[in-house]
C-alpha cells in the first residue's frame, strides 16, 4: 500500500481517535497532521498492518503531547470540546452534538488505558485483538479494562450501558 492509499483509509478514524483522546479540535487536527508525516518518512514496505501501525504513530503522538505538558497523570481535564451555535443548525444535530459533548466530557473522566479502550472497541468496533496489538496488552487486560471503563462510564452518565 502507498501512502497515498493509506491516508485516505486511515485519515478519519485516526482523527476521531485523537480527538476523543485529547478533547480538542485544534490540537487533534495537529497531532493528526504530525500521524501523517510521520508516517510519511517511513518505509512503509515494512509495515505488515497499516491500521496497527497508524494507531501506534498516533497513539505515541498523544503520549507525547501530553508528556511535553508534564500532564502525563491524566487528571481530568478541563477542556471543553468546540462550542457550536444554534443558529440555523436543526434541532436533531443540536441533540446529537449536545450528547457527543457528554461523551467527550465522560471520557476525560476516565483512566488513559479506560479511555483507549473504549474509543477502540466501542467508537472504533475493533476487536479484542486488534486493540491487544494497538495497545501492546493482553486480551485478558482489554477484557478487564473495557468491562471497568464501561462500569465507570455509566457511574459518570448516570445511566444504563451496554457492555457487549
Amino acid at each position: 500500500m502507498d501512502f497515498d492509499e493509506l491516508y485516505e483509509q486511515e485519515f478519519g478514524k485516526t482523527y476521531q481517535y485523537i480527538r476523543y483522546m485529547v478533547s480538542n479540535a485544534q490540537v487533534a487536527e495537529d497531532l493528526t497532521q504530525d500521524t501523517f508525516v510521520r508516517i510519511y518518512k517511513t518505509d512503509l514496505t515494512k509495515v505488515t498492518n497499516f491500521q496497527t501501525y497508524t494507531r501506534q504513530v498516533a497513539r505515541n503522538l498523544v503520549y507525547d503531547y501530553y508528556r511535553k505538558r508534564a500532564l502525563i497523570k491524566w487528571l481530568p481535564f478541563t477542556n471543553i470540546p468546540e462550542q457550536v451555535g444554534d443558529h440555523d443548525v436543526p434541532h436533531e444535530w443540536l441533540i446529537q452534538e449536545e450528547d457527543r459533548k457528554q461523551l467527550y466530557e465522560a471520557l476525560q473522566k476516565l483512566k488513559p488505558v479506560q479511555r483507549e479502550v473504549i474509543i477502540y472497541r466501542k467508537i472504533e468496533e475493533l476487536s479484542i485483538q486488534e486493540t491487544c496489538a494497538i495497545m501492546g496488552l493482553s486480551s485478558v487486560k482489554v477484557a478487564n479494562t473495557q468491562r471497568s471503563a464501561m462500569l465507570a462510564l455509566q457511574k459518570i452518565l448516570g445511566g444504563e450501558i451496554d457492555e457487549a
